[in-house]
């Protein structure tokens, strides 16, 4: 277990902190929640998701928002696993927030699928979590029409954030990479503590007397992320700047803005000068060819993203492929992953996928 305390008692009609204020400015202003929506909590019972249940809960009469949680059982620590499992069903009910817990196979998904134990167990988790809303959302029926969305809630924090640039930096990325998590991203997931560190939760949570279960697989640097986690940030924080996670988070903000702006200009150009063709989406070469490379890219890219080729599968060299295809003449044809291809015609570049 983590911090000894106790998860009794109203705590969440006290007078509103400094931490959670700051959870809720950020829920505003990045219109993360709005009244009548319903709140699926991804509750591991660690530190982080417990944090981010209380908090919810606390401000939930305010936002006028509903709160469910659901935790899965990834079968692979016995019963380790099992204690988490009952720890997040007394705290959900302590809470008196209606909760859920499914088992899953990751063991088995790894092995039939050639993944990590980390990727099968994130795939399994966001699995469980679009089911628990689809039977959420049969079984309200028509009792949610008209009063907001069901929305999915993670506990990824700061220090998260900043180990996901960190990571995408040494895998090879762009300004999308370095840009980070979104606090919304698509499918209808929210991550409300984005704007606060780990340090700062367990100090909140601590003062909360809230106490929580610890994984212990998250003590092994086995994975990138817990490598990172557990030994660079630390280093990088003790040995070069004690505000390095900051740091990395503006930047972070940085990127992001950058790689915003030029996808929406790249989306004007797209509108204004490419051609709807059978099947695929024309550009003009000429004006492209004067276009800077990056902005050529993100042209690509968008064109892409609009005929729907899936761009998990696309590599560097694909993307400087379909660039180097603007700078060739007639007939020059591109083989693309996934089905995608790219033909040039006379003054047109065609990018199609069926």
């Amino acid at each position: 277990m983590g911090r000894a305390g106790h998860t009794a008692g109203p705590f969440y009609t006290k007078m509103m902190d400094r931490f959670t204020n700051q959870i809720l400015a950020f829920i505003r202003q990045q219109e993360l929640l709005r009244r009548g929506d319903r709140v699926i909590l991804a509750l591991s019972g660690g530190a982080d998701s417990v944090c981010l249940t209380a908090v919810l809960r606390e401000i939930s009469r305010l936002l006028g928002i509903r709160l469910y949680a659901l935790h899965v059982n990834h079968g692979l620590r016995g019963e380790e696993a099992d204690r988490d499992q009952e720890f997040c069903r007394k705290f959900a009910e302590k809470l008196e927030i209606p909760f859920q817990a499914v088992s899953v196979e990751v063991r088995k998904k790894a092995e039939a699928e050639g993944l990590s134990l980390e990727e099968a167990a994130r795939t399994l988790r966001y699995e469980a979590l679009f089911r628990f809303r689809e039977e959420l959302e049969q079984g309200l029926g028509d009792d949610i029409k008209g009063q907001g969305a069901i929305l999915i809630a993670t506990a990824h924090h700061g220090d998260d954030q900043a180990e996901t640039i960190l990571m995408n930096l040494l895998r090879g990325t762009g300004l999308r990479g370095l840009s980070g998590m979104a606090p919304k991203r698509e499918g209808g997931i929210i991550r409300p503590l984005l704007c606060v560190s780990r340090e700062e939760i367990l100090e909140w949570i601590g003062k909360r007397g809230l106490s929580y279960v610890t994984d212990s697989t998250n003590l092994c640097n086995d994975y990138t992320r817990n490598l990172l986690r557990n030994r660079i940030l630390p280093d990088l924080t003790a040995g070069v700047n004690h505000q390095a996670a900051r740091h990395i988070l503006q930047a972070g903000l940085i990127c992001r803005e950058a790689d915003s702006y030029i996808r929406q200009e790249a989306g004007t150009f797209l509108r204004e000068e490419g051609r709807l063709q059978e099947g695929g989406i024309a550009l003009p070469r000429k004006l492209l060819k004067e276009k800077p490379q990056i902005f050529r890219r993100y042209v690509i890219i968008e064109a892409l993203d609009r005929l729907g080729v899936p761009l998990k599968d696309f590599a560097e060299r694909n993307l400087a492929d379909l660039d180097k295809a603007l700078f060739s003449g007639k007939g020059f044809h591109l083989d693309l992953p996934n089905g995608a291809r790219a033909d040039n015609l006379p003054e047109l570049t065609v990018i199609s996928f069926k």
